[in-house]
């Protein structure tokens, strides 16, 4: 039956007298109409919310029952929630990667018709690799694109140095996602999911991590569950058996480094293909987040200074980067030496006596007495 889970969540949350559960998926309810073109029923359903909302239940309690869990001991909340807006969130995706999201989007769009099937949805996923690749952006997108609020997990509120008081944290966060439809996303994650074999490790790790899976296994498949690791190696066996997903998001490769050049510039600066392509070459290794403060750099200088950014700006910044400026050089003609030596070495074939010389603003002449001496 159409809308299966949401009506049996009402009906949950009707029978418990949960409030927020029946609030939460009879929007969600609404939105689901809305967005199938039955705006008849959903507009029913919202004049029935607005009643019982301003009849049978008072302004503070509704305020109060809709916070995040917080930590028993500190009173901290254990979470963040936002709405991701999405114009904001602009992720390159390898093309792997992109398939792999719009599966796990697509998932959760056909909830209806995989449980009508008996084979449900798949609502968890893992991603890793390095840092500042694009793992939190990842997370702000997919929650974007299906109009969820994005509950953050605030691990240095959830961990605690009492006895089974992470453990009860864990399940707070949980419960809550189990009544909100939201994505629930765990950064760090490895603070929380290492292997229970680790012989550093006390008990308690252990027990954090059976609890843990526990509350991945109960999850309602009306939310989505976003973990995120830099140190994969560390998960325990059994966190990674828990995740439909796994998502690997490494370091952008040319491609996906010339869309971020793009993306990031904006309207500051518009280069051709070629410019682009220059840049993404000398932009090798560097991770998303490097490239992104890289490029922003190179703006603020030119609105800090006044001049009109250019594609010399950028490589100055490059420059700066890799080491290969007047900081770290004795005099300016080591430095023009360096400079020229690493744009040569990216790849002789595109950067030729011309392009380099273009680019540092000298001539052909100058690049090949440099590079002969």
């Amino acid at each position: 039956m159409k809308y299966s889970i949401e009506i049996s969540k009402i009906i949950e949350g009707a029978l418990k007298l949960d409030n927020l559960k029946v609030n939460s998926y009879t929007q969600l309810l609404i939105d689901k109409l809305k967005a199938d073109g039955e705006a008849q029923d959903a507009n029913r359903l919202s004049r029935i919310l607005d009643m019982a909302q301003s009849k049978n239940l008072e302004p503070m309690n509704v305020g109060k029952s809709f916070k995040v869990p917080v930590d028993t001991e500190s009173r901290v909340p254990i979470a963040d929630t936002i709405m991701p807006l999405d114009a904001m969130e602009k992720v390159v995706f390898s093309e792997e990667n992109s398939k792999n999201v719009d599966v796990f989007l697509l998932s959760y769009k056909n909830s209806d018709k995989l449980n009508a099937v008996g084979v449900g949805m798949s609502n968890t996923l893992l991603m890793y690799g390095p840092p500042g690749c694009g793992k939190t952006k990842t997370a702000h997108y997919i929650a974007s694109k299906l109009n969820l609020p994005l509950v953050i997990a605030r691990l240095d509120s959830m961990i605690s140095s009492y006895l089974g008081t992470t453990s009860k944290n864990i399940r707070y966060l949980f419960e809550y996602a189990q009544k909100v439809p939201c994505v629930l996303f765990l950064d760090e994650f490895d603070a929380i999911a290492k292997a229970r074999d680790d012989e550093n490790e006390l008990g308690e790790l252990k027990r954090v991590v059976n609890s843990l899976l526990q509350n991945i296994d109960n999850m309602s498949e009306n939310s989505l569950l976003i973990a995120a690791t830099n140190h994969e190696e560390l998960l325990d066996k059994a966190i990674w058996r828990r995740f439909d997903y796994k998502l690997k998001i490494d370091l952008p490769d040319r491609k996906a480094r010339e869309a971020l050049v793009e993306i990031f510039l904006g309207e500051n600066l518009k280069l051709d293909s070629k410019d682009r392509s220059l840049i993404s070459i000398a932009l090798e290794s560097m991770s998303g987040s490097d490239i992104e403060e890289l490029i922003k750099k190179a703006i603020r200088k030119s609105i800090i200074f006044d001049y009109e950014l250019s594609l010399k700006n950028i490589f100055d910044e490059i420059f700066e980067y890799r080491g290969f400026c007047a900081n770290n050089c004795e005099d300016t003609k080591d430095v023009l030496k360096k400079q020229v030596r690493f744009l040569r070495e990216l790849d002789e074939k595109i950067f030729s006596y011309i392009v380099i010389g273009n680019i540092l603003g000298i001539s052909k002449a100058q690049v090949g007495n440099i590079l002969k001496g």
